[in-house]
């Protein structure tokens, strides 16, 4: 029998250019440049391909001005790829998608070869333009006045100080003003030269008091976060408006007014000097609202959530709540994360999902903090996820200390993840586990490995739990426990491996960020009324 010869035929190469480019899109820009050595056809493609990112970090994001003679080298070398690079596409004069640039500028004497690189972007009809330029003492490269007037452009983003009198983005969609300068007059220049904007971004900008956007008819998302916080009025009419975002500062106030927004589906609140009135006021006119997440808003403190199609609600560090009201038959989550030992009455009015609690254990944990974490979560029948993060150096638990108190019955949670940092090495972890599972009753406990206090909070929760012939029992939470077994170890459940043996001798090997599951019985009846010493 004669051996078959089998020849070997390359099908993506035959593939139309535009699919080709397509492919390109999902690689870094380092991956598909190694594609062009592959053939002739892929070196046509890549010549042609209208995507430009130039990135001197490589993706690892803020890049620190560095005028050391090894960086300027490195620099110049950057700087002549970017410029070889468009001054081929400039040959083949070939429309351009998106143009990318961060770097830092070493030399001002070089910021005319920038100059001529953002005049090319908008000359081949670039759709999106973003740059971010940094110098010496931390300043902006000033970006010449040309590129303020394209033929075509669907998005772009500008990073540094700039003169806006010349603004014409008649196809613009997507608008990112990220640290410079404005002020009113250029925000309405915007708004009159691009009718057809659809997302609206204002980060790490200065210069505004008052912040109006109305009279764009597309505009479906708007993301404002000033560098400065100068603002004291913002406005939004937009009939179409889906997403609004405000990062503001708790040192001063500002008025908000967006209730003309009234198809808004998703609302993101952060560090805002909002009142419980002014919420709820806005909340109020969106019938359409999906998703709000409010964080940091200090002056809050009675609110009511009443929006029957929110699905998705969390709160975060508002220090000063007192009492949270949701009235939302749709909601399927609800994430609520407390600071400084903040616990208050969350009324479920109309809530029908699971509650995420996430509770920071800092500074002093003493028994009287224990008995406020088991009545906050005796509040509601929700079944409860509780994740606690201990970065405190002091726990203590005596039940001696809470004589004579009526207490609450300890609840059942689903699920309690106990993150211990390096911080909370020195701790008493026999008090902290203590104090926990007479809180509440845990029908699963997971805790991560890979630090040497969660190690060590490992290794005396195993003693605790697991050990019956050592337990002790002169903790009442330990009369209504039935017993425990590790249901995982780093992902393996094989039940042969499962013991207190293997998972101590393992624990040392686990890489950071691994997972050890417990799985508690209880008895389904639990002691209420006064403490018995």
């Amino acid at each position: 029998m004669m051996d078959e010869k089998i020849d070997v035929v390359d099908r993506t190469s035959d593939l139309p250019e535009f699919i080709l480019h397509h492919i390109l899109s999902f690689l870094p820009r380092k991956e598909a440049t190694k594609i062009c050595l592959l053939s002739k056809k892929w070196n046509c493609v890549w010549s042609s391909f209208p995507i430009l990112d130039f990135d001197q970090a490589l993706g690892k994001g803020y890049i620190m001005p560095d005028m050391s003679p090894d960086n300027q080298e490195r620099v110049e070398k950057f700087m002549n790829n970017v410029d070889t690079s468009l001054s081929r596409f400039h040959e083949h004069n070939l429309k351009m998608q998106k143009f990318e640039l961060h770097m830092t500028l070493v030399d001002f004497k070089l910021a005319s070869l920038v100059d001529k690189w953002i005049e090319l972007a908008f000359e081949h009809d670039a759709q999106e333009i973003g740059f971010q330029v940094l110098t010496e003492k931390n300043s902006w490269y000033t970006f010449p006045r040309t590129i303020f007037v394209a033929k075509s452009t669907n998005g772009c983003k500008l990073e540094q100080p700039c003169t806006w009198s010349a603004v014409k983005f008649y196809s613009l969609q997507k608008l990112v003003l990220g640290y410079i300068c404005v002020n009113e007059e250029i925000i309405q220049d915007i708004i009159r030269c691009c009718p057809f904007i659809t997302d609206f971004s204002i980060i790490g900008c200065h210069g505004l008091k008052n912040l109006e956007i109305s009279k764009l008819p597309r505009l479906c998302k708007v993301v404002v976060v000033p560098l400065e916080q100068q603002v004291e009025n913002i406005k939004v009419e937009a009939a179409n408006l889906q997403h609004f975002s405000f990062t503001y500062s708790r040192q001063r106030q500002c008025s908000l007014d967006i209730t003309a927004c009234q198809n808004l589906k998703e609302l993101y609140l952060t560090d805002l000097t909002i009142t419980d009135q002014n919420l709820h006021f806005n909340i109020s006119r969106f019938p359409h609202l999906e998703t709000l997440e409010v964080s940091g808003c200090i002056m809050l403190e009675r609110v009511k959530i009443s929006a029957q199609r929110l699905r998705m609600l969390t709160f975060e560090a508002c220090q000063k709540l007192l009492e949270l009201e949701i009235d939302s038959p749709n909601l399927s989550s609800f994430k609520f994360l407390s600071l400084e030992n903040v616990f208050p009455t969350i009324v479920p009015k109309n809530a029908p999902c699971p509650f995420e609690l996430t509770i920071l254990l800092d500074n002093l944990i003493d028994t009287l903090w224990f008995l406020k974490l088991r009545e906050f979560l005796v509040m509601s029948n929700q079944r409860k996820v509780l994740k606690l993060i201990v970065i405190c150096d002091e726990v203590t638990f005596n039940l001696e200390d809470l004589r004579g108190i009526t207490l609450p019955p300890s609840f059942e949670v689903e699920l309690m993840m106990l993150d211990v940092r390096m911080s909370a090495l020195s701790i008493d972890y026999g008090s902290l586990i203590d104090g926990l599972l007479w809180s509440c009753r845990p029908k699963q406990l997971s805790l991560p490995t890979g630090l040497k206090s969660r190690k060590k909070c490992i290794k005396v929760l195993c003693e605790d739990i697991l050990d019956k012939e050592n337990r002790d029992c002169s903790c009442c939470w330990r009369h209504h426990f039935k017993g425990a077994k590790i249901k995982s170890i780093a992902g393996i459940e094989d039940e042969k491996l499962l013991d207190c043996k293997t998972l101590l001798d393992t624990l040392p090997t686990l890489e950071k960020g691994q997972e050890i599951q417990f799985r508690l019985d209880w008895n389904t009846i639990f002691m209420e009324g006064c403490i018995r010493i």
